[in-house]
């Protein structure tokens, strides 16, 4: 069993991904500006496992305040902006501060601070708990629509599949996102073998993905992100499923870089492209791709590997995290409360609009007040 994030006795615990699979390391702390680091560092990463990670952080905040209630405001509006600023792409990140800005506000007029913290921590916790039951109910979606839109090869023969970077339980907390989806198809007969590209420059595909499958005993081979295209050519690949960092409205998606050539090379030989991502990755205040902020990290992520430098050292690396996939090209989009699919204009928005686990869906303003 593998334990990414938990929250005890007031204290952070998470598994620093960093290291794996060569060494299995947790941190253990009671600052939130750790919290912080561990998300800009990519200790703790993947859009799902963020959020988690951002709403113990802004717990973590409350319970360092030494001050009085009249000053809690302002610490906390500090504190939650730190929190926002750690990574510019994941809207898990912002949606999570939201609802912890949110659940201060609701209490502040009313209650002392023990009693705010205590509600600030359940409205963490329920963040996890969410994530965790949206994972086990996009599996079950995307589980129907692999046996819907393979109900001509299914079940005399089994598919492969080639996933990009890493969506499983080291990215959600959960059963994962597109991870989970092959996870369950594997365990009902319906997969053969998964295919994992590498995913430069950090190797998430390679690390991290590859350790859930083995853990998982699923049969699996990594391969270079450059190769998906040669094996769809040969017949190896029959579909791609990703997750996913941020979806616009109109259904372009950003992922980690490498995403959109899969993407592509799918669409060229007539292989079905999935996103699998909850819908607090949609952004309802993005109209399209376009509008998504993508980050750019530092040269040595690219030009070196677990600290050793391999490429000259003058070398200038253009390093971006992650890639825009348009909505063209993906076949459908796989969330906890169902599938989109084309036009995603109007899929999303009926998604979006559908209450769960008890909650209205966020104001788009609220991500960014």
């Amino acid at each position: 069993m593998i334990h990414a994030i938990s929250f005890e006795h007031g204290r952070l615990r998470y598994l620093d991904q960093r290291f794996l699979p060569l060494k299995e390391i947790y941190v253990e702390t009671k600052d939130y500006r750790r919290a912080v680091d561990a998300i800009k560092t990519l200790a703790v990463r993947g859009a799902p496992l963020i959020g988690i990670a951002a709403g113990y952080a802004a717990v973590l905040a409350i319970a360092q305040f030494k001050g009085k209630k009249r000053s809690l405001k302002s610490h906390m509006a500090h504190a939650l902006a730190e929190i926002e600023a750690a990574r510019p792409t994941a809207v898990n990140l912002f949606w999570a501060a939201a609802r912890m800005k949110a659940a201060l506000n609701d209490a502040f007029e009313t209650f002392d601070i023990p009693e705010i913290a205590r509600r600030l921590q359940a409205e963490a916790e329920a963040i996890h708990h969410e994530e965790i039951a949206n994972c086990a109910a996009i599996a079950r979606h995307g589980l129907e629509l692999l046996k819907r839109d393979f109900a001509h090869v299914l079940p005399h023969q089994r598919l492969t599949v080639l996933t990009h970077c890493n969506t499983g339980t080291l990215a959600t907390g959960g059963l994962g996102t597109a991870l989970g989806v092959i996870k369950v198809a594997y365990q009902e007969g319906l997969i053969e073998k998964v295919y994992v590209s590498e995913t430069r420059p950090l190797l998430q595909g390679l690390r991290l993905t590859t350790y859930e499958l083995e853990k998982e005993q699923l049969p699996y081979e990594a391969i270079a992100d450059g190769a998906s295209g040669f094996l769809m050519q040969r017949e190896m690949i029959d579909f791609v499923i990703t997750g996913a960092d941020r979806i616009a409205r109109n259904g372009d998606t950003a992922n980690k870089i490498g995403t959109y050539s899969h993407a592509v090379n799918a669409a060229h030989h007539r292989r079905k492209f999935y996103i699998a991502a909850p819908v607090s990755t949609i952004d309802s205040a993005v109209s399209s791709g376009h509008q998504i902020t993508i980050e750019q990290r530092g040269n040595t992520e690219l030009t070196s590997i677990y600290g050793k430098s391999v490429a000259p050292v003058k070398t200038l690396a253009l390093n971006f995290a992650f890639d825009v996939t348009p909505a063209s090209l993906i076949a459908a989009i796989i969330t906890e409360k169902g599938i989109c699919e084309k036009d995603y204009t109007r899929s999303i928005s009926t998604v979006v609009a559908k209450p769960m686990n008890g909650h209205k869906p966020l104001q788009p303003a609220l991500l960014y007040d």
